[in-house]
């Protein structure tokens, strides 16, 4: 049976506790950012909740009949909702669904358990049509949303929700699990920089090509603050990995910078060290200036209207050129 990560632990026992305490609440807000493992841990927490079979560690058995329902997908008692398509809304018609479902008994006589991923998804229709439910739950049921972004929720979704947080981690938990993951010839420390401290996302860089693009970018910002280039040239390269990618990848990049110049992020991996010596002679409002327009471009780039990407791209590599040039003044 599927338990939560190592990173994941502070959480589950927090719940543990709660639940122990006959204190769990009706409706639950995971928050954390992509790659983190939301989706695993509120699987091991709903198998804990519906298994027939408990075990003393808290954990799921694995073997008995709710268990094996569950693995296969058919659980009578549990119901996930997601959108149709990824980047599609949650539609008010699934949530009537899914409230209609929480309000049926148990067959099992245990809990009842709803899943929303992501929460942020559902549309004002929807949203609105869970509120009734939200506040006044059926005995012994769990609602659990799952969000990257809890921000874009109503507060009236949030304020009745407990919300656990998931924070990122370079902790040694982290590490020594993606260590593990992906063999002692890998650079754990360097993809999980990489990832602002996502292990799963870190694991998503190293199976993709996306690992030695990002290196090469940290390389291009660094050369472009020591010399001048070919904009355009330079423009036409990061377009052909897909600009709405490359801004990404910069936006991470001046969001670990801004942290470490307040001090509040730091390791000794590789990235950092590259991250370090590309911002030096760099104060935090310059940082902050460049990621605003980062996300600019960014958001121009990911709506709906056909924009030239080449010439965000340049213009961004203008203005670090630029801001570069003055320091070396």
């Amino acid at each position: 049976m599927i338990k939560p990560f190592p990173w994941q632990i502070k959480q589950w026992d927090h719940l543990q506790s709660a639940y122990a305490q006959n204190r769990l609440p009706h409706a639950l807000l995971l928050a954390g950012p992509a790659g983190i493992g939301l989706q695993q841990f509120s699987f091991s927490f709903a198998a804990a909740l519906l298994c027939i079979e408990s075990r003393g560690d808290g954990h799921a058995c694995g073997i008995c009949k709710s268990c094996h329902l569950l693995q296969a997908g058919t659980h009578p008692d549990l119901l996930s909702i997601q959108p149709e398509e990824t980047g599609k809304q949650i539609k008010v018609d699934m949530v009537r669904e899914l409230v209609g479902f929480i309000q049926n008994k148990s067959q099992f006589g245990n809990y009842k358990l709803a899943i929303i991923d992501p929460a942020e998804a559902m549309n004002r229709s929807a949203a609105n049509g869970l509120l009734k439910t939200l506040e006044e739950p059926p005995a012994d049921s769990v609602l659990i949303l799952l969000t990257e972004k809890s921000a874009l929720l109503p507060i009236t979704i949030r304020s009745r929700c407990q919300k656990i947080d998931f924070p990122v981690s370079n902790q040694k938990d982290s590490l020594d699990w993606l260590q593990g993951r992906l063999g002692a010839d890998a650079d754990a420390a360097q993809l999980l920089s990489l990832a602002q401290g996502a292990p799963l996302k870190a694991i998503e860089i190293q199976e993709s090509d996306q690992l030695e693009q990002q290196l090469e970018l940290l390389r291009d910002l660094k050369s472009l603050r020591e010399q001048r280039c070919d904009v355009v040239k330079l423009a036409e390269k990061w377009l052909a990995w897909d600009a709405l990618l490359v801004f990404m990848h910069l936006l991470n990049f001046f969001n670990m910078m801004s942290r470490i110049k307040l001090g509040i992020d730091s390791d000794n991996s590789s990235v950092h060290k590259h991250l370090q010596g590309i911002l030096k002679g760099l104060d935090l409002v310059q940082l902050i200036r460049c990621y605003d327009l980062l996300l600019r471009h960014y958001n121009a780039v990911r709506g709906p209207t056909s924009l030239n990407k080449q010439g965000l791209l340049e213009d961004f590599i203008i203005y670090w050129q630029k801001l570069a040039g003055q320091n070396r003044g």
